[in-house]
């Protein structure tokens, strides 16, 4: 879409100083995150958000960034009681331990920070920013961070999983609900940002 927002020079010069910190150690390659789908029969159906609220959905309606949040943390190893996450598994801990939240009407909201509580060492909520200038996008995504793109006109979440070796401005993803592969950089609203080691 044309005439998204972009961070002004100070959020730039703060992306670029996070790139420089994280220091590009963590490579994307070698990590296989699974393609879950959040329709999935095995956990389709099952309600997620805030317990008890009559604004709350299934994992099929409305499971696209938690799906992609289990698939990162699925991808590096990280575990719900000994057990590699699936949407289904990661939904019932949020539920159990107050990961979602209200927000607008919608009460499937993630609260960004709930998964540091899964592993405090190896998993930090990093926020939901605008999308950075493209190149400091692909430094981050270079560097290993958890990215969770915000698509379709802010209405669907992907995991990118790496950027395209025939167009730099095209980001490999795994979409938890469409048939898509990638997305052009112009297509990303915002991030849900992870740091995971």
């Amino acid at each position: 879409p044309s005439g998204l927002e972009r961070p002004s020079e100070v959020s730039e010069m703060k992306w670029t100083l996070l790139t420089l910190l994280v220091g590009l150690t963590v490579s994307v390659l070698g990590i296989n995150f699974p393609l879950y789908k959040q329709c999935d029969p095995r956990w389709a159906n099952t309600t997620m958000g805030v317990p008890n609220q009559k604004e709350d959905d299934t994992i099929c309606d409305q499971g696209c960034a938690m799906s992609c949040l289990a698939m990162a943390m699925a991808g590096y190893g990280i575990t719900i009681d000994e057990t590699i996450p699936t949407p289904g598994s990661l939904n019932n801990w949020l539920r159990r331990n107050s990961g979602y939240v209200c927000a607008g009407g919608d009460c499937c909201n993630l609260v960004l920070d709930a998964p540091e509580r899964i592993s405090p060492l190896h998993i930090r909520s990093m926020g939901e920013p605008l999308t950075p200038f493209l190149p400091t996008l692909q430094k981050l995504v270079k560097a290993g961070l958890v990215i969770l793109a915000h698509v379709h006109h802010q209405g669907h979440f992907v995991l990118i999983t790496g950027i395209s070796p025939q167009d730099s401005s095209v980001f490999m993803v795994n979409d938890p609900f469409y048939a898509m592969t990638s997305y052009h950089y112009e297509e990303i609203h915002d991030i849900i940002l992870y740091d995971i080691v």
